[in-house]
């Protein structure tokens, strides 16, 4: 079984190099392999599997939140002397593969990815990703965790759907979009907001984008042909015009500040993130100015609506979307390929990147 993962040190030293790579987040050098393990066992007939499926992956990828879980598995693994690696990744797609024995919402080979519904409980079945090891080959899964992917969506795009879909779907339901407002997307080349962005399609209102450099947005403005303009903060060229109604934000802590000025009365700021998510930036960051900044949302009776992830409901209705509005691919690597180009090109180290970055296992379903 193979996974993407964290190594230690004396691990890191005897991969090969076209199988691992240093990434660097602030001042940490975390050493990441794609490493070979043990598959996890499966009793189709135990109780204790009785409610769950094996799943084979097919593709998987990175998100924002797993340079947390890097740093996390990292301060875990750094000092230990022994050669073991802690498996990494949000997004995945993979086969069915085994079934218990009370299953009745798969069947041996069902195409599947994550159900990350949250808040709510489903019997007992805890909220939220399924896993923080989904680059793992093969792993098990409660049925209630999984939702099966419609036959127009390919096993490597699936591999990029679960959160991003889940996440921009709820957002666009509580930004309540009414005709004629305008709409602002922030950090217009992110792949959340790529995600946002597909669920605009066709809503009647006046969409437009804010980049924080102004940098690489024509591909942007040209996959999505109904966004009026692009705006950037480093060149602060919003005009003074037009305010914003609706505010889809994944980087609270860098746009809220900035935006609160630009914003109509009665909008409505979703946000899903933030951008300072390291401890390194955290304790280093410079913090706004928290009386201001409430003065400034009461005065126009703005409403700051948090979003974490959405419900079962939003990840089926987004995958719907995506049989007029395909999802887009950056680049397909597969094991052939180096690892360390698939991470840099991940987490947009070459500044070209437009959409996710997949990578499929070659294995036979």
């Amino acid at each position: 079984m193979k996974a993407l993962a964290v190594v230690t040190p004396s691990l890191f030293e005897v991969i090969d190099e076209k199988n691992k790579h240093l990434m660097e987040i602030d001042d940490l050098k975390i050493p990441l392999a794609l490493v070979e393990g043990n598959a996890p066992e499966f009793d189709p007939e135990s109780d204790i599997f009785k409610n769950s499926v094996l799943v084979q992956k097919k593709s998987f990828s990175l998100n924002y939140r797993d340079l947390g879980i890097m740093e996390m598995a990292w301060n875990y693994l750094k000092d230990k002397e022994v050669e073991t690696y802690y498996p990494i990744g949000s997004d995945f797609s993979g086969y069915v593969i085994k079934v218990g024995k009370d299953v009745t919402r798969f069947s041996i080979g069902d195409l599947v990815i994550g159900d990350c519904a949250f808040p709510d409980f489903k019997e007992g079945v805890n909220p939220g990703i399924p896993s923080n090891h989904s680059s793992r080959e093969f792993e098990v899964y409660n049925q209630l965790k999984l939702c099966k992917v419609p036959d127009y969506i390919s096993a490597e795009d699936a591999g990029a759907l679960s959160i991003g879909t889940q996440t921009s779907m709820s957002m666009l339901k509580k930004g309540a979009i009414k005709k004629g407002n305008n709409v602002l997307v922030t950090s217009i080349t992110s792949n959340t907001s790529f995600f946002l962005l597909n669920t605009l399609w066709g809503e009647d209102c006046n969409v437009y984008g804010l980049s924080y450099s102004g940098e690489n947005i024509q591909k942007v403005k040209d996959h999505f042909p109904f966004i009026k303009e692009v705006f950037s903060v480093s060149e602060n060229n919003i005009p003074k015009d037009i305010l914003f109604d609706v505010v889809f934000d994944a980087f609270s802590d860098t746009y809220l500040e900035y935006l609160i000025p630009c914003l109509n009365f009665n909008a409505r700021y979703v946000t899903c993130g933030i951008f300072k998510q390291s401890s390194h930036k955290m304790i280093n960051s410079d913090g706004v100015n928290l009386s201001a900044l409430i003065v400034g949302l009461m005065m126009k009776n703005i409403s700051l609506i948090g979003n974490c992830l959405g419900s079962t409901q939003d990840l089926v209705e987004g995958l719907q979307n995506y049989r007029e509005n395909k999802m887009f691919i950056d680049t397909v690597f597969t094991e052939e390929n180096s690892i360390s180009d698939f991470i840099s090109r991940s987490y947009n180290l070459n500044k070209d990147k437009f959409g996710k970055v997949v990578f499929v296992y070659e294995n036979k379903n």
